[in-house]
């Protein structure tokens, strides 16, 4: 019997070779597409929480202009007194219901305040979503009378929920 090397063929050294470097170079083709995908994961959750909270602060603006809009007529006496006296005002803003600076609709949104307290010619308004989102408002009032001029910047409150990892 005749070997290869009699017949004149001759095996290449390298012949063994081909193989695990073509496992190896797929091997980091999919590593690195993996980590691609990882990349787009995490960019596409991050765009995700990003747009949550941006709805969730529009919600909460629209909350305090919402209050703003309430607060006008008779209830807009209220305006001139802390949020934890209303119920026991009496005669002094016999009209206003307090009940209607409380709580609102925005949408399918209900929000209720958290509190209202005035101080001269501004009032921080805090105010929460159903969905337990919270947020801080500083309004300005006329001076002429108790009448929201303009709702100031949003300052988020942090809930314990939020505080949880």
């Amino acid at each position: 019997m005749t070997s290869y090397r009699q017949r004149g063929c001759s095996q290449s050294t390298t012949a063994g070779l081909v193989l695990p470097l073509a496992l190896a170079a797929a091997l980091v083709v999919l590593l690195g597409s993996t980590s691609l995908f990882s990349l787009a994961l995490l960019s596409r959750s991050r765009t995700s929480i990003s747009m949550a909270e941006r709805m969730r602060a529009d919600q909460l603006r629209s909350a305090a202009q919402h209050f703003a809009q309430l607060a006008t007529d008779s209830h807009a006496c209220l305006l001139t007194w802390p949020s934890s006296i209303w119920n026991d005002l009496g005669s002094q803003c016999a009209d206003a219901d307090p009940g209607g600076l409380q709580q609102g609709l925005i949408g399918e949104d209900v929000w209720s305040l958290i509190d209202w307290v005035p101080t001269g010619e501004t009032g921080r308004l805090r105010l929460r979503l159903a969905a337990g989102a919270r947020a801080a408002f500083l309004l300005a009032l006329d001076p002429d009378g108790p009448v929201v001029r303009e709702v100031g910047a949003m300052r988020p409150l942090v809930t314990l929920e939020q505080e949880r990892p």
